[in-house]
C-alpha cells in the first residue's frame, strides 16, 4: 500500500505535471486564420497568411504576410522567420488557391493541411478566380479579418443559399474515390466586394472547368440532400415563377445495357411559391398542375445541359462513375474513363407546389 509520503509527492507531480507541458500563450503566437497559394514566377508558389493582431484596448488589426517559395513548408519557414511570435495553424478558416495554380495541381497544398493534426477537416476552401494575394489584401477588410469574413460568406450560401456543401473534408472524400472528381466554389474581388462566381470543377486534383451562378440551383439539387434556396424560372411563354425549395432528394438508377452503364436520375423537389408574374398583366389564378409540369420540363432540360458540359470536359463531379462501380462487379476505371463522355443520362424531375400562398 502507498505510504503517505508517497501518496503526498505523487498527488503534488499530478498537480503540477501540467507546468511541465509545452503552452501557448495567446498573446505570444501569431494564429493563422487563412492560407493562400498563388504561382509565380520561375514556377515558384506566392504563399499568403492572414492573422489577426491583438492590441490591449485597442482594435483588433489583420496582418497579411507573403513570402516566394517551392512549397508550402517553405514559404511556412520563411514567413515564421520574420513573424514576432512563432505561427500556429490551429485556427486556419479558409484557404484560397490562386485560378492558376489550381489548373496545375492543388494535391501538395491540401495534403498540408489534411496531415497538421491542429487543423480540423472543416475548413473551407475555394478557388479565386484571381490572385488569393490580392483578394487577402483587399484594404476594405482590414479591421473585419478578411479570413472570417470569406468563411463565413461561404458557409451562409451553402446553407441558407444555393451554394453545395464543400470544405476540406469533402474535397478529400472525393478526390481519393475512385469515379468521382471534386468542386469547390469560385470566388472573385469584384470592385470592393469578395462575390461567389461559380463553381470550380476538378480532374484529380486539377481545376478544369467552371459553371456559373444561374445552374447552382440544379447542381446543388444533385448533389445534397434536403437542400433549401430561391430559383426563378421564366417559363415558354414568358410567365415568371419563383420557388423556393422545402425539401429535395435525387435518386440514381444505374442499368448495365450491352456492357455500358445508363444512368436515370429521378429529382424530386418539393417547392414553395414565392412570386407568380403572368406574361400576361393581369390578375389570374394560379394553375399549380401546369405549372409544376413546366417547372419540371426547364429542370430537365438545364440539368441534362449542365451534364453534358461535365461529359464535354470529362469530369465527374456527381460520382457517376462511383455509383456505375457500386453495382458492377466488373467496373474498370479506365475503361470508364472512356465511356463517360458518350453516357447516356436521363433526368426525370417530380415538382410539388406545396405553399402557393394567396394566389391560389
Amino acid at each position: 500500500m502507498m505510504n503517505r509520503s508517497a501518496f503526498c509527492l505523487f498527488l503534488i507531480l499530478l498537480l503540477s505535471g501540467c507546468t511541465f507541458l509545452p503552452t501557448n500563450i495567446v498573446n505570444e503566437i501569431d494564429m493563422s486564420q487563412g492560407v493562400g497559394y498563388d504561382l509565380s514566377e520561375k514556377s515558384n508558389i506566392k504563399g499568403t497568411i492572414v492573422f489577426p493582431i491583438f492590441k490591449k484596448d485597442k482594435t483588433s488589426t489583420t496582418e497579411v504576410r507573403t513570402a516566394i517559395g517551392k512549397s508550402s513548408k517553405e514559404i511556412r519557414s520563411i514567413l515564421n522567420n520574420e513573424t514576432r511570435y512563432p505561427l500556429v495553424s490551429g485556427q486556419i478558416r479558409v484557404a484560397l488557391y490562386g485560378k492558376k495554380i489550381a489548373k496545375t495541381g492543388i494535391n501538395d497544398f491540401v495534403d498540408t493541411l489534411h496531415r497538421d493534426p491542429a487543423i480540423g477537416s472543416l475548413v473551407q476552401m475555394a478557388i479565386v478566380d484571381g490572385d488569393a494575394n490580392q483578394l487577402y489584401k483587399m484594404k476594405k477588410y482590414k479591421n473585419e479579418n478578411v479570413s472570417i469574413h470569406i468563411q463565413e460568406l461561404l458557409e451562409h450560401n451553402m446553407k441558407m443559399g444555393l451554394l453545395p456543401q464543400t470544405n476540406l473534408q469533402s474535397f478529400l472524400f472525393q478526390y481519393f474515390q475512385i469515379g468521382q472528381d471534386p468542386y469547390l466554389p469560385l470566388i472573385k474581388k469584384e470592385a470592393d466586394n469578395i462575390r461567389i462566381t461559380g463553381i470550380a470543377i476538378f480532374k484529380d486534383d486539377r481545376y478544369v472547368t467552371s459553371f456559373p451562378m444561374k445552374d447552382f440551383f440544379i447542381f446543388k439539387a444533385l448533389v445534397d440532400i434536403n437542400n433549401i434556396g430561391l430559383r426563378q424560372f421564366i417559363l415558354a411563354n414568358r410567365d415568371k415563377v419563383v420557388l423556393e425549395t422545402l425539401d429535395s432528394n435525387a435518386k440514381y438508377k444505374v442499368k448495365i445495357l450491352d456492357g455500358r452503364p445508363e444512368f436515370t436520375i429521378n429529382l424530386k423537389l418539393k417547392t414553395k411559391l414565392q412570386e407568380f408574374a403572368p406574361s400576361e398583366k393581369k390578375r389570374q389564378a394560379f394553375d399549380k398542375k401546369k405549372y409544376q409540369k413546366q417547372v419540371e420540363k426547364e429542370i430537365e432540360k438545364s440539368a441534362l445541359s449542365i451534364i453534358s458540359q461535365f461529359q464535354k470536359h470529362k469530369v465527374d463531379p456527381l460520382g457517376l462513375g462511383a455509383k456505375y462501380k457500386e453495382h458492377f462487379r466488373g467496373f474498370n476505371e479506365k475503361q470508364w474513363n472512356e465511356d463517360y463522355p458518350n453516357v447516356k443520362i436521363h433526368v426525370n424531375a417530380n415538382v410539388e407546389i406545396v405553399q402557393t400562398g394567396s394566389i391560389d
